[in-house]
């Protein structure tokens, strides 16, 4: 029985094959390549197949939408609440479907860190029953949440989930406590090592952070605790967190969009994971802005010439935008880019 069915048209297996290995290498078991056994029927191996999975991916492409029999697994699926759609080109899902969000792994390259993957995997474990799978390369000995360029992305994208819902105070609070876990983390036994005669012991688990005494350092009259915080200074770049900061997130509709201002000293409240600007932080498939190719964590500059430093002036210039054609310039790992964004639905407020 495998964990991952995979739904595709079959002139889509060159591109298949890379998601496949990469669900694979995470630990789950994937079936997908459709190697009927000899005097088998197809139909009732696919049948036997889905039937046991408990988790069935559908991979929307332009070939994928018009096929029958793909549409048939995504509603098999879709009745058991276990379908997982995924969009390897920028195309709507077939009508049935396309109330459920997906991931838009249209330029996803293996081996590389996209965020529409990692939503991918943190669904595929949710319906396994799962934790996400944070372990990856060769120091995964050591609690791979904890490695800083990891830390820094799952920041990233725990802060905008919970800026879209509940504003900057509770998303930079959140953002303090998993600051709090990685200052007081024992040390790990891949920094320090300890012999250990018994060398098929199980693989080492996420240790729990320690209890924090209430006792003083000696001569400071300040607790364990009061240290703790004070020194997560350096770490937020040595600002405090504003807690009458509000830069709340709002969606567009027509767009497909949710977007927030942040100011420079809510992006450093973030650890830096959060750029300063206006920043899309979630796109919806198959949406104007998703199909012009802007990404969660982009930086958008202007919105048809107009300049967008504040939030108001991102408010104003989305209001501004009316059905058609806009363009839009914004800023993606420090180089700048421009995209049309075609928005049928959009009206000038």
């Amino acid at each position: 029985m495998a964990d991952i069915f995979i739904s595709y048209a079959s002139e889509d297996r060159a591109r298949v094959q890379p998601l496949a290995q990469a669900l694979a290498e995470r630990g789950w078991s994937v079936w997908w390549d459709r190697k009927i056994p000899v005097g088998k029927s197809f139909d009732r191996v696919i049948e036997e197949e889905i039937a046991k999975a408990r988790c069935v991916i559908v991979l929307w492409s332009a070939t994928s939408v018009g096929k029958e029999w793909v549409r048939n697994e995504a509603d098999d699926a879709k009745s058991r609440d276990i379908l997982v759609p995924v969009f390897l080109d920028n195309v709507k899902a077939p009508l049935a479907f396309r109330m459920l969000n997906g991931a838009n792994l249209s330029s996803w390259q293996p081996g590389a860190a996209h965020m529409e993957f990692d939503k991918l995997t943190e669904r595929v474990a949710e319906l396994l029953g799962q934790a996400p799978n944070l372990r990856t390369g060769p120091s995964a000995a050591q609690p791979a949440m904890f490695h800083k360029p990891v830390a820094k992305e799952w920041i990233a994208r725990f802060f905008r989930s919970q800026l879209v819902r509940g504003g900057f105070a509770f998303a930079a609070l959140a953002v303090l406590a998993v600051a709090l876990v990685f200052k007081m983390r024992p040390p790990s036994p891949a920094n320090n090592p300890t012999p250990s005669p018994d060398r098929t012991a199980a693989p080492e688990r996420l240790t729990p952070a320690p209890q924090l005494e209430a006792k003083g350092s000696p001569g400071t009259g300040e607790s364990e605790m009061e240290k703790a915080i004070k020194d997560l200074g350096g770490i937020f770049g040595g600002g405090a967190i504003p807690a009458t900061s509000l830069a709340k997130g709002f969606y567009v509709p027509a767009l497909g969009m949710q977007a927030a201002y942040l100011t420079p000293e809510q992006s450093a409240s973030t650890l830096g994971a959060m750029p300063t600007g206006a920043v899309v932080m979630e796109v919806e498939s198959g949406k104007p802005v998703a199909r012009a190719g802007l990404q969660a964590g982009d930086v958008i500059l202007t919105i048809a010439g107009k300049k967008t430093t504040s939030e108001d002036e991102l408010r104003q210039a989305i209001k501004k935008m009316g059905p058609g054609k806009t363009e839009f310039s914004y800023r993606r790992a420090g180089a700048t880019k421009t995209a049309v964004v075609n928005c049928p639905d959009c009206k000038v407020e």
